[in-house]
């Protein structure tokens, strides 16, 4: 029953952790100029969204103008969660994504804020396949008579190293977000 409830608890972390790697990596796509409409995003006013003011969560309000295009091109987009207080004024470079409200900066600092994300995925998702692919009983304890690992084992290590290369990653990417000149 145990392992059991460990499968159903993994597939379910697996889906959710899997949908955010689609999100997560289409943003990154988007930040990196593969898709989308190029322009400029002009910020008119960030505020914290979080309303218990614990933790704060910026939106900010602004304007995105398609390379070319004038004031009159213009789309209002509010941006979600933007991880930063950015000044009345800020511009900077970003895409249009297909959906209305999707608005990715482009550049170092806007695949910096994504990539964190993408690596957190690959983490999780990299555990939960060492978990189920690695071996169980005589295998798992060296009580074989087999002097080299199983192909099983061997398949586990390959998927376990990807954490070995999401983690440091994911912390670098995350700790350049966090250093990131507010000018």
């Amino acid at each position: 029953m145990k392992r059991l409830l460990g499968w159903v608890c993994g597939v379910a972390l697996a889906l959710v952790t899997g949908l955010w790697w689609v999100t997560a990596t289409s943003d990154l796509a988007l930040s990196a100029g593969l898709y989308g409409t190029p322009g400029t995003y002009k910020v008119d006013s960030c505020y914290d969204a979080n309303p218990y003011g614990k933790n704060s969560r910026y939106d900010c309000d602004g304007d995105f103008t398609p390379n070319g295009g004038t004031a009159g091109d213009a789309d209002s987009v509010t941006l979600r969660d933007t991880g930063r207080d950015y000044p009345d004024g800020t511009e900077f470079d970003a895409r249009h994504g297909v959906a209305s409200e999707t608005v990715q900066r482009v550049g170092f600092w806007g695949v910096v804020g994504e990539l964190w994300q993408v690596a957190i995925c690959v983490t999780v998702l990299a555990i939960l396949g060492h978990l189920a692919i690695k071996p169980r009983g005589e295998a798992a304890r060296g009580e074989s008579h087999r002097r080299e690992p199983s192909r099983r084992q061997n398949a586990a290590d390959r998927v376990g190293y990807a954490v070995l290369v999401a983690v440091p990653v994911g912390l670098l990417s995350w700790i350049a977000m966090i250093a990131e000149p507010t000018s």
